[in-house]
């Protein structure tokens, strides 16, 4: 018993050491890179930048082949002109010496060293689909809530530095900003002056700068409007629109800064808002870090980041998912015991033999703990519902075990004690062949053996490692809680 309430505490420890993730990690065998060039920049010098990155995804010996768009991406959504996608095939994985995961940490490395100013975020193809489809695309996400965006701009460029310096954090994207854009603020009063109003100096910079159609010249079986404006030359030298000409209503011509403040900005594609709130979105990905502590050390510096007056956050993303995966996970164990004690409460027609056989559920946690921390696996989803399933293995060896105890202690006349060492002894062999059994039978799961059982193989961990421990809580637990219960009862 001693050791038993050890084993306890030690499941304790690996539960609070346990790494934690949503879905399992696989090698798809291709992933796919988005980009995007600094904004403002052509298409000509975006396919310029973007050749020098196939060239690397060429050079790699694990890559069969690529396609890229530009000013497209998965889903064959239009984009602006500096972003698009890479879709990267690679050979299968007995060809090939490093993983996917390495492939994509020596690529971003060199992406990052060689060729500055692209920002890239890689993602597998069947991950990507999966986070479109719960709308949390990205591991870590935090969103930030305000009333105003300049607030909330000022608090992501605060923010991004130090989520940047936590281990693990790579591909963070934060607000992505436009192209450029020329702003007039046009000055009703020293519009008054010249006479003119405000719409009037705006229709004749609009006119100027993007152009009137004044005819249209006809073909055989069209007409093609003819758009009059001043040259290109003029349009795209900043001082010269600072010195614009405007008619004022006395004919005279007099520079737009003297009746407009003139301004380059470069503001965000679109704004974002989650329950009528205006939200702006920090992300990232991880690498070689799981995200239960990668998550804590998030919720570490925004807990010392102190954000401005009428701001909050929200974690989101694959741990907003991860925990309500878990709470649901965890109402389904609480019903899956409730009916298994139901069973075992109809089968021995009393309640101290179906409590005994149920406790080897929660002892043989540590099993699957101690499994999951060995191989490095994490507690997620797939090991959860291990978990789920080890249930129903575990309390079958106290079935068989007790209801022989019950038929030699009740129909036979033997003293407890001996009814339990000569159950013990016959049923140790079913015992063991059930046991074997399963456990033979989800090794190829848990080797990560055939295509797919990458899924599978935390679950096949986690029964693995809970029956494995939870034959010895049968044979060696089980016998004296059962004997110190009747004793205490008699």
């Amino acid at each position: 018993m001693g050791g038993t309430l050890l084993s306890v505490l030690v499941g304790v420890l690996l539960f609070y050491w346990m790494e934690t993730g949503f879905l399992p990690e696989m090698d798809e065998g291709g992933y796919v890179l988005d980009y995007w060039t600094p904004p403002g920049t052509s298409l000509a010098e975006t396919d310029r930048i973007l050749h020098l990155i196939e060239q690397r995804i060429q050079q790699m010996p694990e890559t069969t082949s690529f396609s890229r768009r530009t000013g497209a991406e998965l889903g064959m959504f239009a984009t602006e002109q500096n972003r698009g996608d890479i879709l990267v095939k690679m050979k299968p994985r007995s060809q090939r010496k490093r993983s996917i995961a390495e492939v994509i940490t020596d690529l971003r490395a060199q992406i990052q060293q060689n060729i500055p100013g692209v920002l890239v975020e890689f993602v597998q193809i069947l991950q990507d689909m999966i986070g479109d489809m719960e709308g949390n695309p990205e591991p870590v996400e935090i969103k930030l809530f305000g009333s105003s965006m300049p607030v909330l701009v000022k608090a992501a460029e605060e923010l991004g530095p130090k989520i940047r310096k936590i281990p693990g954090i790579v591909d963070y994207k934060a607000i992505q900003k436009g192209n450029p854009e020329i702003i007039f603020h046009v000055d009703p009063i020293l519009a008054g002056r010249v006479g003119l109003t405000v719409d009037q100096v705006s229709q004749q910079v609009s006119a100027g700068l993007l152009g009137l159609t004044e005819t249209q010249f006809r073909e055989a079986d069209r007409t093609i409007g003819i758009r009059v404006r001043f040259p290109d030359s003029f349009r795209w030298n900043y001082a010269n629109i600072q010195q614009y000409p405007i008619v004022t209503s006395a004919k005279q011509i007099v520079p737009l800064a003297s009746v407009a403040r003139i301004e380059q900005v470069r503001s965000a594609n679109q704004l974002n808002r989650e329950n009528q709130r205006l939200m702006v979105a920090l992300t990232a990905r991880l690498e070689n870090r799981d995200l239960g502590s990668a998550i804590r050390d998030v919720q570490r510096v925004m807990r010392e980041v102190h954000l401005p007056v009428g701001c909050t956050y929200e974690i989101g993303g694959q741990y907003e998912s991860q925990q309500s995966s878990f709470r649901d996970l965890l109402s389904v164990l609480g019903l899956a015991l409730a009916a298994v004690f139901t069973v075992l409460v109809v089968q021995f027609r009393a309640f101290r033999p179906a409590l005994i056989i149920l406790s080897a559920a929660p002892l043989s946690l540590v099993g699957v703990f101690a499994m999951l921390k060995l191989t490095g696996t994490p507690l997620n989803v797939s090991s959860f519902m291990g978990i789920i399933l080890m249930i129903g293995l575990v309390v079958k060896n106290g079935i068989i075990l007790f209801e022989y105890v019950d038929k030699l202690w009740a129909e036979q006349g033997l003293p407890l004690r001996e009814a339990l060492v000569a159950a013990g002894t016959i049923r140790v062999r079913p015992i063991l062949m059930t046991t074997l059994a399963t456990l033979f039978g989800l090794l190829p799961l848990a080797l990560g053996l055939g295509a797919g059982a990458e899924l599978q193989k935390p679950l096949a961990l986690a029964v693995i490692g809970g029956l494995t421990l939870s034959t010895f809580v049968t044979l060696l637990v089980m016998p004296v809680l059962y004997s110190l219960l009747e004793r205490r009862s008699a």
